[in-house]
């Protein structure tokens, strides 16, 4: 059964890829809480919020949405905040706020062997 998790994660892996997608990981909440401002004075409507029994214990998600783009607010209390999104609209949202962008899945730093196999 650890060749289906296995899939899976790939897949997730490269639709991230074939997306053009971006994130900025490793946000604390202080510093979410000041970006979220940052992007609803810049037009963002937060569009949807993680209503799970768990929400804001174990994991919270935030999606805001501005014109044809998306944007998906993660939480979960080991990694705190990240944003997923396009590639142009991530790395414009850190530059802006000083932050690092990767262009890796938020959730490929948990593989245990990254290289592959």
């Amino acid at each position: 059964m650890k060749w289906l998790g296995r899939f899976l994660r790939a897949v997730a892996k490269l639709r991230f890829r074939l997306l053009g997608l971006a994130t900025i990981k490793d946000i604390s909440g202080e510093r979410f809480k000041t970006l979220a401002a940052h992007l609803k004075s810049d037009g963002w409507q937060f569009s949807s919020k993680y209503e799970g029994f768990d929400a804001g214990i174990d994991y919270d998600c935030i999606r805001v949405r501005k014109g044809l783009a998306t944007l998906k607010c993660e939480w979960d209390n080991w990694s705190e905040w990240s944003v997923e999104g396009p590639r142009r609209v991530i790395e414009n949202i850190a530059e802006k706020n000083n932050m690092t962008v990767t262009y890796a899945w938020r959730w490929s730093e948990y593989d245990s062997n990254p290289g592959g196999a």
